[in-house]
């Protein structure tokens, strides 16, 4: 069962206007339809979910799914919550040492900041250009009670053009490792029963409620004043 079958399935419960093919061909070989795309109206916007490739190769293509919504804010803001690598927790363990060492010593250092959510930056990588700001928007209580519940999950924020106040918001998840998905040509009664069975509509419900969760969190504070 395809993506954009069980996308077309959740579009028929969830509403919204659904892109894409029940079958895809290239040069007349039949391949799995993975580009189908949902866009769902919000009080707040409207929210877009589609999959993105990550990885194209010898080896195959790897790809997330997407919950995209926009969000408007008074200067460019970026900011990345992501799982760490193995290679990055083994950095941070060094950088908290040192930052521990330092303040045994009385010295303040910024090695590994935590952005007031040490609980959270202790298991992904924070990444932004306005730290002050990102403390105001990690204090969300619905954005990291959705990230806790499903670590796979992440989510960035940045603006959509080089001027103006247009953001875009991103909710991702992994495609292939972790949404419910069976690749099998089956019938079109056994396919309604999967998807009612899978975890695919929860699953994307999460991923939809931390896209508007991050939008809120980002949306809920002024950015603070710049200090010339």
């Amino acid at each position: 069962m395809s993506w954009n079958t069980c996308l077309f399935c959740y579009a028929q419960e969830r509403g919204g206007t659904f892109f894409g093919l029940q079958q895809e061909t290239n040069f007349g070989l039949q391949q799995e339809p993975y580009e189908g795309s949902l866009l769902l109206e919000d009080p707040k916007g409207q929210i877009l979910i589609s999959t993105k490739v990550t990885y194209s190769g010898r080896y195959g293509t790897n790809r997330d799914i997407s919950v995209a919504v926009r969000a408007a804010l008074e200067r460019p803001y970026t900011l990345r919550v992501k799982k760490q690598s193995a290679l990055q927790e083994g950095v941070n363990t060094v950088l908290d040492g040192l930052d521990l060492g330092a303040r045994i010593l009385g010295k303040k250092t910024d090695l590994s900041p935590d952005y007031g959510a040490p609980e959270l930056a202790d298991d992904r990588g924070i990444k932004t250009n306005e730290p002050e700001f990102t403390r105001w928007v990690l204090q969300s209580r619905e954005l990291r009670a959705v990230l806790d519940a499903n670590p796979n999950f992440w989510f960035q924020v940045g603006p959509t053009g080089p001027e103006g106040p247009d953001h875009l918001v991103e909710a991702r998840v992994s495609l292939d490792s972790y949404m419910d998905i069976l690749d099998e040509p089956i019938g079109l009664e056994q396919q309604k029963a999967y998807y009612r069975n899978s975890s695919f509509p929860k699953q994307l419900d999460a991923l939809v409620e931390l896209a508007k969760a991050a939008r809120d969190a980002v949306t809920a504070w002024p950015m603070p004043m710049r200090t010339p």
